[in-house]
This record gives C-alpha cells, structure tokens and sequence, in this order.
C-alpha cells in the first residue's frame, strides 16, 4: 500500500479527547489541558505501529449510544467524539484472525483523565475497547 492510496479508520471515544492545542498550564485541574492530554494518549496510540497520516481532530456530538459499537454498560444519548486518520502499512493494526485486534490491545488499560465534558461516567479512568464497557472502538473507514 503507498501513500497514494492509504487506508483510513475512524474511531468514536465516550471518553473527552477534545483537541483544545494547550500544552502547557501550570493548574492540573485545567480542562482544557487534560483534554488535550487524552488527545495525547489517543495520538500515542494509534502511532506505536504506523506513522498516522490524514488525522482528523476530533469532533463532539450527541447520539443515543445503541446506535453504536460502545458496550452495554451505556445507554441514552451521550457525548461522542469522533475522529480519522489514515496509515500506509496495509494490516499492521490486525492480528491473525482478529481484524484491528492489535489497534485494540494498544488501547486497552490505557489511564485517561475523566470527570471532563463527557456525559458517560466509567468505572475505572482507562479506555476500555472490549465488552461490556467498551468506551472507545475503532472501524476500518471506506472514503466515499
């Protein structure tokens, strides 16, 4: 696969990944940093197999979460935030017979910052991409 023809995803978090760009604040308690910090970790995660190219920041929405691929610990309308990206190395985020498997294990028990603006509550501050309380799950994305 070349750059040229990329393969997409698109992932969904319950967790608050917003995008803010501050880097710095000297107040841990500021929002707008530590939604920037799980961007952050979000960024780490999808780049420890692949260069992630095409990223597209996240965008926050509301929907009722049945409608999604989250776990069935949530229900009613929730806060979601949506983002894309792209890689060139065909299947580096598969495992044998698990499509994204690897993508999902980079992901799992991963410490996130929460009490945000995220309306889901969780059990434990980590994304979680399987089960009952899958927070986080990602999809391969055909471009249209």
């Amino acid at each position: 696969m070349s750059a040229a023809n990329p393969q997409f995803f698109i992932g969904y978090s319950l967790v608050d990944i917003t995008a803010t760009g501050v880097i710095r604040s000297s107040d841990s308690e500021d929002i707008a940093r530590n939604q920037q910090r799980n961007w952050e970790t979000v960024l780490q995660c999808i780049g420890l197999r692949t260069q992630p190219l095409h990223i597209k920041l996240p965008q926050k929405f509301e929907d009722k979460v049945e409608l999604y691929n989250f776990g069935e610990f949530y229900s009613g309308v929730q806060t979601i935030w949506q983002w894309s990206w792209a890689i060139e190395a065909e299947g580096v985020y598969d495992l044998p017979g698990k499509t994204l498997g690897a993508l999902n294990t980079d992901f799992e028990q991963v410490p996130v910052i929460t009490g945000l603006n995220e309306t889901a509550r969780f059990i434990l501050p980590i994304f979680h991409p399987y089960g009952a309380i899958k927070n986080i799950f990602i999809e391969p994305w055909l471009q249209s």
